[in-house]
């Protein structure tokens, strides 16, 4: 499942609580990317550069440049983050260009932070910048999830169904005993009945942030442009919506054909695993047999399975996110 791919954090209010990670399935590391001369930002002495993230700021003195290729890092891309945009605030910067091209996601809790550090502590920051989920309650997934409380069958808190990973819509954590899933809310979907969990709160609470975030906003929203080529998935997509639904901060799009509008980000909500991982979440409650468990694929294949939803930033059960501003093949 997508949290197992986080790692522990050891000031977390429990030291076996994941970090939920979304990433591309596609997406690959590029390297040894050259850009021409006259394309190539001059060196800056600007801290916080690292694999996933470089600043520079733009000849006109004010306006401070992102390029961000990933969310995949906890503590050290976080403080990364919050030590180039502090740099370039020091530089002089007033506005902001985060370069998001291609990035396929990464921590969840990591997109929340650099939110939080933009746009400082307010409403849609605290407790965290991202939105609250609803996981999906099949009956093989009820089963799991009652597996772990009554038989102790996650001991050491891998499982993406603990309930130590989760909180309440109040920001509650929850019990290691308590079945989140019971009842299951009933919903129609395209006319189907379908089940899911109560309502998930925060999961990215500041105790596990590195370093004290700052007393105010460093960009405002509206100072703010995001770039990408619509390559903006999962953790990125999250960030991206919320921060331009939320805080106002605008979008440029590159690419697509003219004529049809272009999204500056994937659809930000749906949380996705794969049937290998949901198979070994049932192996590992005991319900390897069980029929309604799939069998394991014997070809080279990946069956997607949606298992988390999130409430939209303005309608829980849908959002759009148009570009305000696009960039045509011509």
């Amino acid at each position: 499942m997508p949290r197992l791919a986080g790692s522990a954090s050891s000031n977390s209010p429990s030291s076996k609580s994941k970090r939920g990670v979304n990433v591309m399935h596609d997406q690959a590391l590029v390297s040894n990317v050259v850009f021409p001369p006259s394309l190539t930002p001059p060196s800056q002495n600007i801290s916080g550069n690292s694999a996933q993230s470089e600043f520079f700021m733009l000849d006109d003195g004010i306006t401070g440049v992102l390029a961000l290729g990933s969310f995949s890092g906890e503590a050290d891309l976080q403080r990364a983050l919050l030590h180039g945009l502090m740099g370039l605030k020091s530089k002089g910067a007033k506005q902001l260009i985060v370069d998001l091209t291609n990035n396929g996601g990464g921590v969840m809790c990591t997109a929340a932070w650099l939110h939080r550090i933009l746009a400082g502590p307010k409403k849609t920051t605290e407790p965290q910048a991202i939105l609250d989920t609803k996981l999906r309650a099949n009956p093989l997934a009820q089963l799991i999830l009652k597996a772990i409380i009554h038989n102790n069958t996650d001991p050491d808190g891998q499982s993406a169904y603990n309930p130590i990973h989760f909180t309440n819509a109040s920001n509650v954590p929850f019990a290691a005993d308590f079945d989140y899933m019971d009842p299951a809310v009933k919903e129609m979907i395209n006319g189907h009945e379908d089940a899911f969990s109560q309502r998930l709160g925060s999961e990215c609470p500041p105790i596990n942030w590195p370093a004290p975030p700052p007393d105010e906003a460093l960009f405002e929203g509206n100072k703010v442009v995001l770039v990408s080529n619509g390559r903006c998935a999962s953790s990125c997509a999250l960030f991206a919506v919320t921060m331009a639904k939320e805080e106002g901060a605008k979008t440029v799009v590159l690419g697509g054909r003219k004529g049809i509008q272009q999204q500056y980000c994937g659809t930000a909500g749906g949380e996705s695993t794969n049937g290998f991982s949901f198979y070994d979440e049932a192996k590992a409650a005991g319900l390897k047999d069980h029929p309604l468990n799939q069998p394991i694929l014997k070809v080279q294949g990946i069956v997607g399975l949606t298992w988390r939803l999130a409430f939209g930033v303005e309608d829980p059960t849908f959002s759009l996110h148009p570009s305000r501003q696009m960039l045509f093949e011509h």
